[in-house]
């Protein structure tokens, strides 16, 4: 698919800092709340309900959304999703302007559920 291949000629180089990173945050019912909460608002237009890499504007895009519910999700460690959420990529905005850190935290909760739910 046009996504995998993206991924494979564009690996996201995410900093040293970032992939020692620890998520200060429970994936309690509050974490999860906040983060669907911020889901909903910001990423379900491209991500899709679920995850999937399906939402409305999905289809408007160069390069497909990431599939949040792929295995490759599992072996990604919690600061390397925050990066990516915080800086973005291409079409992916980035959301360090508009999202507090501690709310992005939550976000990595709430898209792990995604994986989990399979």
């Amino acid at each position: 698919s046009t996504l995998v291949l993206a991924q494979v000629n564009n690996p996201w180089e995410v900093p040293e800092k970032y992939l020692k990173m620890e998520n200060p945050f429970k994936a309690d019912e509050s974490s999860l709340s906040i983060g669907k909460s911020y889901y909903d608002q910001q990423r379900k237009t491209c991500h899709g309900e679920k995850g999937q890499g399906d939402g409305l504007t999905a289809k408007t895009l160069d390069v497909s959304p990431s599939d949040l519910t792929l295995d490759d999700l599992d072996t990604q460690k919690d600061g390397e999703l925050y990066y990516k959420i915080l800086v973005g990529r291409d079409e992916m905005h980035a959301f360090k302007d508009e999202i507090e850190p501690d709310d992005i935290w939550h976000i990595v909760n709430y898209i792990r559920t995604f994986y989990e739910d399979e």
